[in-house]
């Protein structure tokens, strides 16, 4: 690969056609910005200026085609370009510097680590703040200078976290490409521990009652005969019940370990007792065996508590994905009549369920309802168990946002060119400054709960609009307007962050419902004639129509960025995981299965022919005991076979 050292570039590749779009777009919109916002001036820029302002633009967009294979000495040429045609255009409504930089610094935060993003960052920042400041007042230079701070800051998280995010997936490609190897692997490890486990296990307890059976029969000694047939019984139990656990450790009988085909035939089981189960099934396509079993014994548990403490009650089971991981929910009505209940459970019912849902680092909750019924609730993280996180990126990237979404209604209300607050008193300024806090900080939550986030902003812009409208207040009007830029991220939140399954196209409506109420108190506003009932309700109409057009576009983008990040790791992660898991359970459903065919079955008969001799005559003991020892010996010889196919295929 070639390498161009000494400009910085690490990428020998050369631009593309894709590489010339945004250099041409941008050199477009700021040429032709730049020119209709200074046209109408009245001091106008010199041809000299402007000549000087257009010669930047263009060398600032030429220097971007190279953004991807020299970020940072494109960096530098984008700032030093992009001041000297603020310079020399000497006005603040020119869109000559800081949109350029922007871009690059983009590109040096997804193409380059930490220190340079943030170096970057700093640097473009500095030589903004410095060319800006002869141009633009002192009021309307600390205003910009909040929101480039922000929008700096935001612009370098949102680089550095698409460079985490093309890392991951690379990582994630290469482990889809060794999921074969890590299957194989996996196979072969769970083949033999349950090898071992067979052998420690059932092996030698079952050869130790065939050799003392065998010898107890060949000598004439009654005492000895009895305790022989009573070890056997002891040994028979304990092997039965070790194998059990083994056999239990595999859970349901499933060929593919979903939970869509794991709990069907569980719920059918008790509408075939009795038991009216409603049973909804939206978890993800795939997850950790671990996570599948705690599940399943989870609503298994709880379907049996059911069916012992509110007989003929209405169940309904809930499995679906959650921010936190999968959520199960079981809920039972209050039975129809006061029916005793059973001395059947143990106790450990509920603390068992718990416990499982705890050593998956998930929870559990369980009590009654408040109308006569009982829910059980449990959340499962779907991933393992991370170590403490540490403030990354996208908590950046959140706080930003939030200081860029609450201070520009802020700082515009009390800029002297607006003064939208100038006139109000010190506690009505305080009050709206803290309302137009307030209204951003839900936003922290937008990743965890997008659409509590957007019903909250939703309510809360509602009930401002009506008060403003009420009040026949402009200025609180106007700071919500200003403050639609929360109201944009949540929605592209929504569509981004919410749970697999969730319907998010309405989330563009929800949000317009405020600006509808909003342009319709503007109309009642600055019509005080007759007609305020037509114009509130077409502004009504207009204003909810503006806003789902301008809305759209945030949910699209969110949905892209959750169709081809968010989800394809999620989908590449749970491959990787189910590929192995399945493995591992596929070993253990052959185990099980050859153990239930016969092994047990000659295990309970050594068991109850044990017991039998021990019941009967001294003639009879023994041949109880060759009996046993008979059975013994089967068992072992079907064990031996399973062990030996076990063995083949971990030599193949």
């Amino acid at each position: 690969m070639r390498q161009w050292g000494r400009i910085g570039v690490t990428d020998g590749r050369w631009p593309t056609i894709a590489d010339f779009a945004v250099p041409a777009i941008l050199a477009f919109a700021q040429i032709g910005g730049t020119w209709l916002l200074t046209a109408g001036v009245d001091r106008p820029v010199e041809r000299e200026r402007w000549m000087a302002a257009v010669a930047a633009v263009l060398i600032g967009n030429f220097a971007l085609i190279w953004r991807r294979v020299a970020p940072v000495t494109v960096l530098a040429v984008t700032v030093v370009a992009g001041g000297a045609g603020a310079l020399a255009i000497d006005s603040e409504d020119a869109v000559v510097g800081g949109i350029i930089d922007t871009v690059a610094l983009f590109s040096v935060a997804v193409h380059r680590g930490r220190r340079h993003a943030m170096l970057g960052c700093l640097a473009a920042l500095a030589v903004l703040t410095l060319v800006m400041a002869p141009v633009r007042p002192g009021a309307a230079l600390l205003t910009n200078g909040v929101l480039d701070v922000a929008s700096y800051v935001a612009v370098t998280a949102l680089g550095q976290i698409r460079r985490q995010r093309k890392a991951r997936r690379r990582e994630l490609t290469e482990r889809l490409a060794a999921a074969e190897h890590e299957r194989r692997d996996a196979a072969a490890a769970e083949r033999e521990r349950l090898a071992r486990d067979l052998h420690d296990v059932a092996g030698h307890h079952l050869s130790a009652v065939v050799v003392h059976s065998t010898a107890a029969s060949r000598l004439d000694d009654p005492d000895l005969a009895v305790r022989a047939l009573t070890a056997a019984a002891d040994t028979g139990r304990d092997v039965l019940k070790a194998l059990s656990r083994l056999v239990d450790v595999v859970g349901p009988d499933s060929g593919d370990g979903r939970l869509e085909t794991l709990l069907p035939p569980l719920c059918r089981g008790l509408v075939r007792l009795g038991v009216p189960v409603t049973l909804t099934v939206e978890a993800p396509r795939r997850l950790r065996p671990q996570v599948t079993n705690a599940a399943y014994r989870i609503v298994q548990e709880a379907l049996t508590n059911a069916m012992r403490y509110a007989q003929g009650a209405a169940v309904t089971v809930d499995i679906g994905g959650g921010p936190d991981g999968l959520e199960v929910e079981i809920r039972n009505a209050a039975p129809p009549e006061e029916i005793p209940a059973p001395a059947l459970g143990g106790g450990r019912g509920i603390a068992g369920m718990r416990e499982r849902a705890e050593s998956l680092g998930g929870t559990l909750t369980a009590g009654p309802d408040g109308s006569g019924g009982w829910t059980v609730r449990a959340v499962l993280p779907t991933s393992a168990p991370a170590g403490r996180r540490r403030i990354g990126w996208p908590e950046v990237l959140d706080l930003s946002t939030i200081a860029l979404c609450a201070a520009l209604p802020v700082l515009v209300a009390f800029a002297p060119a607006e003064g939208m607050l100038l006139d109000w008193s010190l506690g009505g300024s305080v009050l709206a400054v803290a309302a137009v806090l307030g209204r951003s900080l839900p936003l922290l939550w937008r990743r965890r709960a997008p659409y509590t986030v957007l019903a909250a902003l939703t309510v809360i812009d509602t009930v401002w609009a009506v008060l403003a409208g009420l009040s026949a207040s402009g200025e609180m009007l106007g700071m919500l307007a200003l403050a639609c830029p929360t109201t944009m991220v949540a929605v592209s939140s929504v569509g981004c962050y919410a749970r697999r399954g969730t319907v998010t196209w309405p989330a563009p409506l929800v949000a317009a419902l405020p600006w509808g109420v909003l342009f319709g108190m503007l109309g009642g506003l600055e019509n005080t004639s007759a007609s305020d009932a037509d114009a509130i309700l077409f502004g009504l109409v207009t204003g909810a129509l503006f806003a789902t057009l301008v809305l759209l576009p945030f949910w699209a983008w969110g949905r892209t960025i959750a169709g081809r990040g968010v989800q394809w790791e999620a989908d590449a992660l749970e491959t990787v995981a189910a590929r192995t898991g399945e493995a591992v359970l596929a070993e253990r459903h052959r185990v099980a299965m050859g153990l239930r065919g016969t092994v047990l079955e000659h295990t309970a008969r050594v068991v109850h022919t044990a017991e039998a001799g021990l019941a009967e005559a001294e003639a009879d003991v023994r041949q109880a005991l060759a009996d046993v020892a008979e059975h013994a010996r089967a068992a072992l010889t079907d064990m031996r076979a399973l062990l030996d196919a076990m063995q083949d295929d971990t030599a193949t």
